[in-house]
């Protein structure tokens, strides 16, 4: 099945916001595994309780933990503490979205502050959920800036950098502006990045857009993504990337991946830059899973996994060493 993010589809559906078409997505999705019935499951208990349970703070969740951790030998008491362990795990690990904790598309979050705008520069020190007049919401990308402006039958935004759009279904189209592609929609979410050195992806999560690039149109779904060459054609494939959306998930997933391709992921999620001894490590592969992970452990993974070591220098960068997967 196409990659899309499902987490918005549940989303939608617990806050009674979701679509005919979407919810046709979402029930074969559910019926695709046992697994992917068990995660709505536990993100739809969680939703309905969250407001009825007392919010947990850092100190309590730690004092619990250490008992839990302890063994206590009240079974009773120990699955109070089991449960509420998983519930604030569970809450944590899904903070890029609203799914568990408050009504609302995106949701003010560990990571992301929500604004009203008309107009925002990105600020470079925190992410942004940015609640727009017409009430979609859009969450920014580090280094990114949009301008909005809306009319009788128009909303507009010009985009710079990347940014993640969940677009309030009305008449008015909505039309995303960026490095000479124009994206078209009325009510869908998707993901658009461009900076300045790279062509336009745009990646479809839920609903229909159209974008257009030289005097070329393609229709989006979900799973699809586009993308425009330097040559100038735009192209339309299947979107297969898992890491599409880790900038706001924070997920990584690497299968039989290079190092090479790995590090630049981490340096732009982690915000950190690496320098390599031996070219010839880069060549190295990397099998494995990151949810929500602090840099020092990613680090330490790679470097047993893969025979490297990596020196913290100054200047917020690593240096990569060793020899690393000798034949």
């Amino acid at each position: 099945m196409p990659n899309m993010d499902y987490n918005i589809l549940i989303h939608k559906y617990l806050t009674g916001e979701i679509s005919p078409e979407d919810e046709k997505r979402l029930e074969a999705w559910l019926a695709a595994s046992p697994e992917n019935q068990q995660i709505f499951d536990e993100l739809k208990q969680i939703w309905e309780s969250a407001d009825d349970e007392e919010e947990m703070t850092d100190h309590t969740f730690q004092e619990e933990m250490e008992k839990l951790e302890s063994a206590v030998q009240d079974s009773v008491h120990k699955d109070k503490l089991i449960k509420r362990y998983q519930r604030t795990s569970r809450i944590r690990n899904l903070m890029f979205l609203a799914v568990v904790v408050v009504a609302g598309a995106f949701a003010a979050t560990l990571y992301f502050k929500e604004t009203p705008v008309n107009s925002l520069s990105f600020s470079n020190t925190e992410n942004n959920v940015l609640v727009l007049p017409d009430s979609s919401k859009v969450l920014l990308n580090r280094n990114s800036s949009l301008t909005f402006s809306s009319g009788d039958n128009k909303r507009e935004v010009i985009l710079r950098g990347e940014a993640m759009f969940e677009v309030k279904e009305e008449t008015r189209p909505f039309t995303v502006s960026t490095g000479g592609v124009s994206v078209r929609v009325v009510g869908t979410s998707f993901i658009v990045k461009s900076y300045a050195d790279s062509t336009v992806q745009v990646t479809v999560i839920s609903g229909k857009v159209n974008v257009q690039f030289n005097n070329q149109e393609t229709a989006l779904v979900p799973g699809e993504k586009s993308l425009t060459t330097h040559s100038g054609t735009l192209t339309k494939s299947v979107n297969d990337d898992p890491n599409f959306n880790s900038w706001y998930t924070r997920k990584l997933e690497f299968k039989n991946t290079e190092l090479e391709t790995v590090l630049k992921l981490v340096e732009e999620l982690y915000q950190v830059s690496f320098r390599v001894n031996e070219k010839k490590i880069l060549g190295c592969r990397f099998t494995g899973k990151f949810d929500n992970t602090r840099l020092e452990d990613v680090l330490k993974t790679l470097a047993f996994s893969l025979d490297i070591k990596f020196t913290s220098q100054l200047g917020n960068y690593y240096q990569v060493s060793g020899s690393g997967c000798v034949p």
